[in-house]
């Protein structure tokens, strides 16, 4: 018989994977309260193992967004490249702080994000992306600060990734996802090396979570592709009113 402990681990893959493929992000926001929760691990375990299973997630995910022909390369350089150096600054700090300290803060700027991208309208898709200083500049940033919220709160970063790609860079929505995909592997990545040496990283239950992840990732995918751009859009701005709440709950939930 199927253990119970295995069907709690395809159940947080299979949602974590379509969160993933839907929205161009981690799925780390699903699956570090549901380790939590279900599986009763500690909050640096449950970030180490999500951000172990988000490398084979997103890379899954990627692969599929480039047949569709959706992954900007550059643009995708162009924020995880600084989050790189943001994610080893997050998982430094996540052992000397709590990481529910920066999670009602986090909250609040990804209402933020919400509402600009409901009222905001979507550039149309186009080949002359926005590649001035200042908008590399504010891309760049928010990279840094999408690598640290990464290391803290061992979440991909798509929840910032694809509002900059969209917003400063002029991506369409569905191009951003797919791109934030591609930033998000190297992060997560190097986020998941740090937390493995800090002892905190689960390998075999990262791997086992990735993989039962991927049907879920194609699935989010081809979604995705199918859907109008702007309920994808309206879509993901629910997406990160969710992740606020949960974040903030997570907060506001004890003292730190």
């Amino acid at each position: 018989m199927i253990s119970r402990r295995t069907l709690a681990l395809v159940g947080i893959g299979t949602a974590a994977g379509l969160f993933s493929g839907l929205f161009g992000v981690g799925g780390g926001t699903v699956m570090v309260p549901l380790l939590v929760l279900v599986m009763g691990l500690d909050e640096r375990r449950a970030t180490s193992v999500s951000l172990g299973a988000i490398v084979v997630i997103a890379a899954a995910a990627v692969l599929a967004q480039g047949a569709y022909g959706q992954v900007r390369v550059v643009e995708g350089l162009l924020v995880g490249v600084p989050a790189i150096g943001g994610v080893l600054l997050g998982t430094a700090l996540q052992q000397r702080i709590p990481a529910r300290r920066v999670s009602s803060m986090f909250a609040l700027l990804l209402l933020a994000v919400a509402v600009s991208m409901v009222v905001g309208v979507e550039p149309e898709p186009t080949d002359d992306v926005s590649r001035d200083a200042a908008h590399v500049a504010i891309a760049a940033a928010v990279g840094v600060a999408a690598g640290v919220a990464a290391g803290l709160l061992g979440i991909g970063g798509g929840a910032l990734f694809v509002p900059a790609l969209v917003l400063a860079l002029g991506l369409s929505h569905v191009q951003a996802e797919a791109t934030s995909l591609l930033a998000i592997v190297p992060v997560s990545l190097v986020g998941a090396w740090r937390q493995h040496r800090y002892g905190n990283l689960d390998v075999r239950m990262a791997a086992t979570i990735g993989v039962v992840a991927i049907p879920g990732s194609l699935a989010g995918v081809v979604l995705v592709n199918n859907l109008p751009s702007r309920v994808v859009q309206i879509a993901f701005a629910g997406f990160l009113v969710f992740v606020a709440s949960r974040l903030w709950r997570r907060g506001r939930s004890r003292p730190a």
